[in-house]
């Protein structure tokens, strides 16, 4: 009792210091500045360096226990589903982001020891907490007495995001007294770690008591947090990667006075207290609640530039050697992907050697911008350069409560209530001057339109021009509320042979925004509240299995229909009440069936899946080249069609050694051509009506504006993956390897690109006659619309999408068991992965979102779409753990 009194107490004194890393502000998974939205954006937030959820994590699936951890180098989703399509409770409480849909992993970051103690059901599993979706459910029981007693210290060196980490861990089990305690502290840290300019810093903590009493009572209280703060990466184009002869080239940081600097820095905060109230009834029922407090803190900084200034970007296409020239690229594998001719240009070779000639010249240059911005003071100037933060406060209360009865051995029961609100504050603030005196709170963009002035270029006409210092919110103020409610039920009969389950669910979700700015952009619908958009939800699912001695089928439905997401409601989020037009329910429809067999040494099983969404609404935020201003760019109508086969084998040749071989081959396309809606922030009705509008000159055709999505893949997972592996054991040491392939990886695409109105603006692709007097269609790379001579007929091609080239990774891992005296254990582990060091996988990659064409309609030279920004997998890397339990 006084050792966990002790770590108790230490917890204690490192909250604060905890709570005090973050006062000066904190991130959520979207950004929102002049590049908002980007794909560059959700990789950094989404890549946890966690093993990705499992769709189906049962023990007992080969397939479904070791994807997640097998597959996550290359960043795999399986399924490639959405992370709203799965879910994770904390205590039996829905813990999702209300705006975003998916689970915030880093809000137990260190907390491993803590967060081990889950539970896993797929869509066609029952279980005691939820109506599993699509992509499954994880129920993590943070209850002090599951936590096992004893003390947990572990030390973890590494060359990845982090190079070190320790946690100690100590839950006193359940004593005499009724009362369970547990505390635990985790902190990770690297100066710089693998890639360069990145840096880390994190503490994780967790509180816990628990008191049984009466007859089957027990309540319980934790709270934890894991204030994060790192430098993050951003992809590169093949071009500067080139250039840098790096794949882990990072334009994000520069030198400041000798010493490295990162300007996207991101921080996170998701402090969180749960209040959970058990009762058994009996040995056949149970009921829990819990209440939950969650308040949620991410920002992330952004480097930009004022009036007079130079985009500062080390790597923004001005700087860069293609802007002068053309260039081919018909090798974006990337040694040289450049002609030679181009090396006789003096203007490209002029940017090519001041590329090459020093790292400092590929970085930014923090020095030259303070010394820009005091000559600027010195001239009563406004800041060339400055340094602001996105920020995204959430305040979440929820309650979720379940009942659970088992009527007899062979049917049993379980319902539940989740309701929940949640208030999100969006907003920028002034990060830092970097020595200037003197920021004027105006839209640039709209300046440069309609005069510094201008109501237009006021963000706030209830404080016009305001004079920002640094702290000082700027730019954009506004809040989103959702409020959800999800009352679910489901029956579960198994019995001989046979096995049922019903289940259902429905669910109502409320949407509202409020403008804490009145914007000169939209005056009449930016200030006070949107009114609320409500939607009515639900669905069911049956789910039969079969069962011999040596097998299980199982065969699944399931339909449902979903809220659209909120950040996705909004045509301009950052300065509109707007709802998106045509908002509706999601409709999701999916028949999966599997097979688990076991014949001898060898065991195995097979998944089948179809999976089908229509009305889905998707949004991104751009710089609009050709109109000269931010915009943003809604689809809705989205449809999408996913399916597949996964399979695992394991042949236990004898109780030392065993092979496994798994893998996946599976597809996930856009079924229709999506509806779009563009919103550039200054746009009057006359203009959004030319801007939504497709016309084809020659024909006299108008049409609604579309996204040509139709064919293209969803993008940033494998969509084939396989593995190969041996596992040998004996003596309480172990031995695994594991060569695993990965292919079908698609670029993020550029919904810009792919509209039908920038695809009639593009090129009017004709018929040509070849050298055998073939009629033949050239169609550029940047595609365009056909139209045909003899029947007028118009055919829209678009851009193809780029799928990246097939990689094999190897890792390994060997590690020991150690017995010491007085039941005391000693584990020591090392694993390294990507043992053949390749440096040429891309893991994702993204399209910029931006045309050729100025506002001037003059064709640019450089081509946004010919260059892409990518991610390559982390080269030969290692993770030594070493954890005493005792």
């Amino acid at each position: 009792m006084d050792k966990g009194k002790l770590i108790i107490a230490v917890a204690l004194l490192a909250a604060p210091g905890a709570f005090g890393q973050v006062n000066d502000s904190v991130d959520i998974f979207w950004s929102e500045n002049a590049e908002m939205f980007t794909e560059d954006d959700l990789t950094d937030e989404v890549n946890t360096n966690q093993a990705t959820p499992s769709v189906i994590s049962s023990q007992s699936d080969p397939y479904s226990s070791n994807v997640g951890y097998r597959f996550s180098a290359a960043r795999y989703k399986r399924r490639a589903y959405d992370y709203r399509y799965s879910q994770t409770f904390l205590n039996g409480l829905y813990m999702n982001d209300y705006e975003r849909g998916g689970f915030t992993y880093s809000m137990l970051g260190g907390l491993n020891d803590i967060s081990r103690n889950r539970e896993d059901a797929n869509s066609g599993e029952y279980n005691t907490f939820s109506v599993s979706p699509i992509g499954g459910s994880s129920n993590i029981n943070m209850r002090p007495s599951v936590i096992p007693h004893g003390s947990r210290a572990t030390i973890s060196g590494a060359n990845r995001n982090y190079i070190l980490r320790g946690m100690f861990t100590h839950s006193t089990g359940i004593l005499p007294s009724g009362w369970a305690f547990t505390g635990s502290v985790g902190y990770r840290w690297a100066h710089e770690g693998v890639i360069d300019g990145t840096f880390y810093n994190s503490l994780g903590y967790f509180l816990g008591a628990e008191k049984r009493f009466g007859n089957g009572h027990a309540l319980s209280l934790v709270t934890f947090g894991a204030p994060t703060k790192r430098g993050t990466q951003a992809g590169a184009t093949e071009e500067t990667y080139w250039l840098a002869n790096s794949h882990y080239y990072n334009p994000n940081w520069g030198y400041q006075n000798g010493k490295k600097r990162n300007a996207r820095v991101t921080r996170t905060f998701d402090p969180t207290a749960l209040l959970t109230w058990d009762w058994k009834i009996s040995e056949s029922q149970k009921l829990s609640a819990t209440a939950g407090f969650k308040w949620s803190h991410w920002s992330r900084s952004r480097l930009t530039y004022g009036e007079g200034g130079y985009d500062p970007r080390p790597d923004y296409y001005k700087n860069l050697p293609s802007s002068t020239l053309d260039v081919d690229y018909n090798n974006p594998g990337g040694q040289t992907p450049f002609s030679t001719r181009i090396f006789l240009l003096d203007e490209w070779q002029t940017l090519y050697d001041y590329w090459r000639a020093d790292e400092s010249n590929r970085q930014i240059q923090w020095d030259r911008m303070y010394y820009s911005n005091m000559m600027a003071n010195r001239m009563g100037a406004e800041a060339l350069y400055y340094l602001y933060r996105d920020n995204t406060n959430q305040m979440q209360l929820s309650l979720g409560t379940n009942y659970s009865i088992n009527f007899n051995p062979f049917n049993k029961a379980s319902v539940g209530l989740q309701i929940g609100h949640n208030k999100a504050s969006h907003f920028q603030t002034m990060d830092d001057l970097l020595g200037a005196e003197l920021f004027t709170d105006y839209d640039r963009y709209s300046a440069r339109d309609y005069g510094e002035h201008s109501q237009t270029a006021l963000n706030d006409m209830l404080n016009p021009r305001a004079q920002v210092k640094e702290g000082d919110k700027f730019g954009y103020n506004y809040n989103i509320f959702v409020d959800k409610a999800n009352l679910w039920a489901q029956y579960q009969y198994n019995k001989d042979n046979v096995g049922i389950l019903l289940a259902g669910n429905m669910e109502g979700t409320m949407i509202e925004r409020e403008g804490l700015m009145m914007n000169g952009r939209a005056p009449e619908n930016s200030y006070g509240k949107s009114g609320k958009a409500k939607f009515l939800g639900g669905g069911g699912k049956a789910a039969l299995n079969f069962r011999t001695p040596y097998s299980r089928f199982n065969v699944g439905f399931n339909y449902n229909t979903l809220a659209p997401l909120p950040m996705n409601s909004f045509v301009a989020p950052r300065i509109k009440n707007d709802f998106v037009d045509n908002l509706h329910l999601e409709h999701v429809f999916g028949v999966e069936a599997s097979w688990n067999f076991t014949y001898g040494p060898l065991s195995g099983v097979v998944h089948a899946y179809y999976t089908q969404f229509r009305n889905g609404v998707e949004q991104t935020g751009f710089y609009d080249d050709s109109e000269g201003r931010f915009t943003y760019l809604t689809m809705s109508g989205v449809e999408k069609k996913h399916y597949g086969i996964e399979a695992a084998l394991v042949l236990q040749i004898n109780s030392h050694l065993s092979l496994n071989l798994m893998g996946t081959i599976n597809d996930a396309r856009y079924a229709n051509n999506a509806n779009a809606q563009q919103t550039p922030e200054s746009a009057n009705a006359n203009e959004l009506k030319r801007i939504n509008t497709c016309t084809i000159d020659e024909l006299g055709v108008s049409m609604p504006l579309q996204v040509m999505t139709k064919g293209l893949r969803v993008s940033g997972t494998p969509l084939t993956a396989a593995s190969l592996g041996v596992r040998y054991n004996i003596n309480g040491w172990y031995f695994s390897a594991n060569l695993n392939y990965y292919d079908r990886i698609y670029i993020g695409f550029s919904q810009y690109q792919r509209l039908n109105r920038v695809l009639a603006e593009t090129a009017r692709i004709t018929r040509e006659v070849n050298n055998n007097g073939d009629i033949v269609i050239r169609i550029p790379q940047t595609g365009g619309v056909y139209i045909d001579p003899e029947t007028n007929e118009y055919t829209f091609y678009k851009p193809k999408q780029e799928k990246f080239k097939g990689n094999f990774l190897l890792d390994v891992s060997v590690g020991h068991s150690f017995r010491l005296d007085r039941n005391k254990t000693l584990n020591v582990n090392l694993s390294v992965n990507n043992v053949l060091n390749n440096r040429n996988m891309k893991t994702g990659g993204f399209e910029q979102n931006r045309g050729n064409m100025n506002s001037d309609k003059n064709e640019k030279v450089y081509d946004f779409l010919n260059n892409p920004k990518y991610f390559y997998a982390n080269a030969i890397n290692a993770f030594l753990n070493v954890t005493l339990r005792f």
